[in-house]
């Protein structure tokens, strides 16, 4: 009987040192994955607040694109307009009236977040406001979105994001400088 129980002591040994082998190899891939594991919610308050951008984005865009369709409908009819009085003033031997301008625009980004489309010679516009193109804005957009998938910026509410915007507007890279409409 002592026999059995020295062999099967010997073997028990045996399989925890192999046991300890097979642990040691695969410990660095379980903590791995562990610190992999331990960082999915910081990925994912990250990605959530990218496609609040996104959506942000979308929304501007939304209003901006209605904004141009209704310019374009005003420049329409002022063309038509332009083509009457000339024709009447051609009559009566005068001089044509000159076209007038197409509406520009571009996105005002307020530092209270307020953001909307807007035309670029507005004089009611608020004064602490920067009006920036619609393709720059998107590009800011981007800029914040590079931010918080980095972790550099994290924002506490949506409401937040439009006056981050407005602070990275405020400081364009190199790589994109930002001129005046």
């Amino acid at each position: 009987m002592s026999s059995q129980n020295g062999r099967n002591l010997d073997s028990l040994l045996n399989e925890v040192r192999d046991l300890k082998e097979r642990m040691e190899q695969i410990l660095p891939s379980y903590t791995g994955l562990l610190k992999d594991a331990a960082q999915l919610p910081d990925e994912f308050e990250r990605q959530f607040w990218v496609s609040r951008v996104e959506a942000f984005l979308h929304e501007v865009k939304d209003q901006y694109e209605n904004l141009r369709a209704k310019a374009q409908q005003v420049d329409l009819w002022g063309k038509f307009m332009t083509l009457g009085i000339d024709i009447a003033l051609r009559v009566r031997g005068m001089e044509p009236v000159p076209p007038a301008e197409p509406l520009r625009l571009g996105i005002s980004i307020s530092r209270s977040g307020k953001t909307e489309p807007d035309g670029i010679g507005n004089p009611n516009r608020e004064t602490e406001a920067i009006l920036v193109t619609y393709e720059e804005f998107a590009a800011i957009a981007q800029r914040l979105q590079d931010k918080l998938l980095k972790g550099t910026t994290v924002p506490t509410s949506e409401a937040e994001i439009p006056m981050l915007i407005h602070t990275l507007a405020l400081k364009p890279p190199e790589a994109f400088p930002r001129e005046h409409p």
